[in-house]
């Protein structure tokens, strides 16, 4: 590979002095060998570009150089990511850009949300889901995009957000914008690179050398096969995945990610590991300390408070965005030693540490037993070791391999090629149904020819199995009175446009519809969208004690009418139960059950809490604006109303007073009990009421003043 290339040069491609300098005082004075040979290969010149390199590689410099590239020549910039959170890490990175007048602006939010108003920035961050939505409602600004940056584009292989990289990309390829992926090593970057017409840049090359080991139980020992080094290891407990990190800290002084795919387990050993670390000094946790108290659960606090004092912290999506923040940035201190974490850390925001411990399996629930992990999750976990300015080498050690040839065949193994999945009955329906529905396909020959350019349809063996799916997908969204068909013409219906344009799963319309009450009742309503495709894929897991113990409860209430009876609908017993659950826990959060309560009830995670609302809050949206559409006024405010309950955690007394930022469910709670019912009610009460409140103080009190001030209230 070529050498690093000073920055300077970026001022012969036509770059301002003043970017030079802002990157200058980054720290970055050179590019890294995979950013120039970026450079080298047509970043400034045009034409589509594939990176596949590992992580921390620099793959983030060479988006931001292409967007800031694209803007200096009028062109209007996009960068999509898999996550939420991944999009607020980059939004939060780009944003040192508008010291040179570079308006960066980030859309994450609700699907259907109007997009025009983007139009004011010159480079907008999005996910995945996001930008699809937008292209589905073709605000004006769309013509005016000059790049669209696909971060971790080998997403393209999973099964949910795969689909929609695959249709974004389609669309842009037909319409000619530029595209730049950015890709973890792969099996295939090759046939990614002939999919996207673009120029290769594949490389091995990281600023930390990455030294790849096994635990060898028989020695014992840690054994690196490339460096031909075993290091001892002193099992006290029996137990590696707590005396090797035990052994990291103290021995070595190691910071160490230990990776486990079980939550229950990421917990326990975090707990057991802290036993045998000294407390750290008061002022040095004291902030971490602080931030946990705005923890939503007591668990949050307390346990992980203690956890932080003896260095050690655990992470996964069932944590509050309060406690993962918290952790992340307490590892990123250094004053973190040990953090135990699912995969889901893995894959999100970038944490590395000097040395990580990988297992590589994982209960599989279906089979019943334990499996192995794809190579590819092994070596996006190990790609966390080593932390660039702070490490020369970082090791990944694989704890439980059942073998050393198991082991080898991770370390010395290549990922998994990429494989597309819009083949999928579900994928199909819903984008077979987005491109009538935008006016972008209006036969079958056109959608046929839009999805020619996606990577599953390149990978599909013959074109009339191609053609018979699409004419499969067509004709349910015909039975399912989304599409009509005229002499070959196709013409979304209104019910198929605001399916579109709400971003549900036509099958989701079309549970509802036939589950539909007499009455509208919030929890028959809860039940009912937590029955939907669009919930299910995302809902979390439920432990069948828990299950089992409402199971009487459910049959009861369905006999009631209550709740839709297992016998109306279509999908198994099981499915339904498991509906009903998280329908219960939905509807004590919006009867303002506590969420310390509503966690230990049943036996979930804070992030779990939160995921089911931000999901059941958008369906019953979604599901209000297609009461609208067909006309049903009483259920769309029904809908609507539930919509927003879900969304705050409240009864619906509460719904105007959560209207104010820093007014959330116990703070709306307690003005009611104060007889506080509305905003003018509030805006009477004098200052120092207020901030005598509960939960309140003279700073919230001040706050809520200014909004009421703006709100015209005063």
């Amino acid at each position: 590979m070529d050498q690093a290339m000073d920055i300077d040069i970026l001022l012969e491609h036509g770059f301002p002095q003043g970017y030079v300098e802002l990157l200058k005082a980054r720290g970055i004075r050179r590019l890294n060998p995979v950013q120039s040979e970026a450079v080298e290969k047509g970043l400034f010149t045009g034409g589509n570009l594939v990176v596949s390199a590992p992580t921390a590689s620099g793959k983030t410099l060479i988006a931001e150089l292409a967007l800031v590239y694209n803007w200096l020549n009028h062109g209007k910039g996009v960068y999509l990511t898999p996550l939420r959170a991944l999009a607020s890490e980059k939004h939060g990175e780009f944003k040192t850009l508008e010291a040179l007048g570079v308006r960066v602006g980030v859309s994450t939010g609700d699907y259907d949300e109007p997009a025009e108003y983007l139009g004011w920035y010159d480079i907008i961050v999005a996910t995945y889901e996001r930008f699809d939505s937008i292209l589905r409602q073709k605000p004006s600004w769309l013509r005016d995009i000059g790049l669209v940056v696909i971060d971790e584009i080998h997403m393209a292989s999973d099964p949910e957000r795969g689909p929609i990289v695959e249709v974004i990309a389609a669309r842009l390829l037909r319409q000619g914008t530029r595209i730049i992926g950015l890709s973890a090593t792969i099996g295939n970057p090759e046939a990614l690179a002939e999919w996207l017409n673009a120029v290769l840049v594949n490389t091995d090359w990281r600023p930390v050398r990455l030294v790849e080991g096994y635990l060898d139980k028989k020695k014992p020992g840690l054994v690196f096969p490339v460096e031909n080094k075993v290091e001892s290891v002193d099992l006290e407990n029996g137990d590696p995945f707590l005396d090797i990190p035990l052994y990291n800290v103290v021995e070595l002084g190691l910071q160490t990610l230990v990776f486990i795919h079980n939550r229950r387990k990421v917990e326990d050993y975090a707990v057991e590991a802290a036993r045998h670390l000294p407390t750290l000094p008061e002022d040095a946790v004291k902030p971490f300390i602080r931030e946990l108290e705005d923890a939503p659960t007591s668990i949050e606090r307390d346990v992980l408070s203690d956890l932080i004092r003896r260095g050690v912290g655990f992470h996964h999506a069932g944590l509050s965005s309060i406690a993962r923040s918290t952790v992340e940035k307490a590892f990123r201190s250094r004053l973190l030693k040990i953090v135990y974490a699912t995969p889901t850390l893995a894959a999100g925001v970038n944490l590395p540490a000097r040395r990580v411990l990988v297992s590589v399996k994982r209960y599989d629930a279906s089979r019943g037993r334990r499996v192995n992990i794809s190579i590819s999750e092994y070596k996006q976990m190990a790609g966390r070791a080593g932390r660039p300015g702070y490490d020369e080498i970082g090791e990944s050690v694989i704890t439980d391999a059942s073998s050393s040839s198991e082991a080898l065949k991770y370390i010395n193994g290549s990922p998994e090629p990429v494989a597309g999945k819009l083949l999928s009955e579900r994928s199909l329906r819903i984008h077979v149904l987005s491109l009538v529905a935008s006016g972008e396909a209006s036969s079958i020959e056109e959608v046929s020819g839009i999805l020619s350019s996606t990577l599953s349809m390149k990978q599909a063996k013959g074109s009339f199995f191609q053609s018979a799916k699409i004419m499969g997908a067509v004709k349910l969204l015909e039975e399912l009175g989304m599409i009509e068909s005229s002499n070959n013409f196709l013409k979304a219906t209104r019910l198929g446009r605001v399916t579109s344009y709400t971003y549900l799963d036509p099958l989701s319309i079309s549970i509802y519809r036939e589950l539909k009450p007499a009455e509208p009742s919030d929890l028959y309503l809860l039940h009912v969208a937590c029955l939907t495709p669009d919930f299910k894929r995302s809902s979390p897991y439920i432990q069948d004690k828990i299950v089992e113990r409402w199971e009487d409860t459910a049959l009861e209430m369905a006999d009631q009418g209550m709740i839709p009876p297992p016998s109306k609908t279509s999908m198994d017993y099981e499915e339904w139960l498991d509906g009903f659950m998280h329908a219960m826990i939905l509807y004590d959060w919006i009867n303002e059950v506590s969420e310390d309560e509503i966690v230990s009830k049943y036996m979930i995670g804070p992030g779990d809490l939160y995921s089911m609302r931000d999901t059941a809050s958008w369906i019953t949206h979604a599901l209000a604006r297609v009461e609208a559409v067909l006309g049903d006024i009483r259920f769309h405010k029904a809908l609507d109303t539930l919509s927003r309950r879900i969304e705050e955690g409240v009864r619906e007394d509460a719904l105007e007073l959560t209207t104010l930022r820093l007014i959330g469910r116990v703070r709306a709670r307690i003005l009611i009990q104060h007889g506080v019912k509305s905003l003018r009610d509030l805006a009477e009460i004098p200052l120092s009421k207020i901030a005598s409140l509960p939960k309140f103080g003279p700073r919230i009190a001040e706050e809520i003043d200014r909004q009421l001030r703006d709100l015209g209230y005063k």
